[in-house]
């Protein structure tokens, strides 16, 4: 019954996400991730509020920092970063992305529903279905929902062996987060840098 009521907060949120107002979504992100802990009758550390886990976050922070490094440098990935235009990219990247996004959902899937599938039923049920609803979650791109299953059992594996919730908050920040500034910085490397595309020079007559 706890399960269900868990899953029934989760859909709740998910749909709002996608209904309600963006700008709300920093504040409800939050307090849901509070209202399902309150609901689950676990205590903080049973869900993986602790401070365990920072040298796996770190670890996870470099390699994904590192692949945007490299990602920068190579032409062809540059213009794909580039090719993403988020507005208001820092306030996104460092307010919207945490708040959001985040917090929620690494409480939700990484925190109470995978302590609670782990305690009843065992590792394989709490990474398996944890796994799976992570990547049904990004519906309806069906690549987006590969990557993101993928995503959720990396996830879990550093909730697991980090004994908390920091290392896979700060490889989904990183991921999410760095990527928007990534993109921005893609983009303000200028059309020079994106296989010569320069728009400024689009109709311009050349002088004799």
């Amino acid at each position: 019954m706890v399960i269900a009521g868990v899953l029934l907060i989760m859909v709740a949120v998910r749909v709002w996400n996608r209904r309600g107002p963006a700008r709300a979504q920093p504040f409800t992100g939050p307090l849901a991730a509070a209202l399902l802990v309150a609901v689950s009758g676990l205590t903080p550390d049973e869900v993986g509020l602790t401070r365990a886990g920072w040298g796996y976050a770190l670890v996870a922070f470099l390699i994904v920092a590192a692949g945007y490094g490299i990602a920068l440098l190579i032409p062809a990935a540059r213009r794909a970063l580039g090719a993403r235009n988020h507005p208001n990219p820092v306030r996104k990247a460092l307010l919207g992305v945490p708040l959001a996004t985040v917090i929620f959902e690494e409480i939700a899937f990484r925190g109470v529903l995978w302590t609670l599938l782990y305690h009843d039923h065992g590792a394989v049920w709490a990474y398996v279905v944890t796994a799976v609803l992570f990547g049904l979650w990004h519906l309806p791109a069906p690549a987006e929902v590969a990557f993101t299953t993928l995503a959720g059992f990396v996830l879990s594996f550093l909730r697991e062996v980090g004994g908390g919730l920091i290392a896979p908050f700060v490889l989904h920040w990183t991921a999410n987060g760095l990527g928007i500034l990534a993109s921005a910085g893609a983009r303000r490397s200028g059309p020079g840098d994106s296989g010569g595309d320069d728009k400024s020079q689009v109709g311009v007559v050349p002088r004799r």
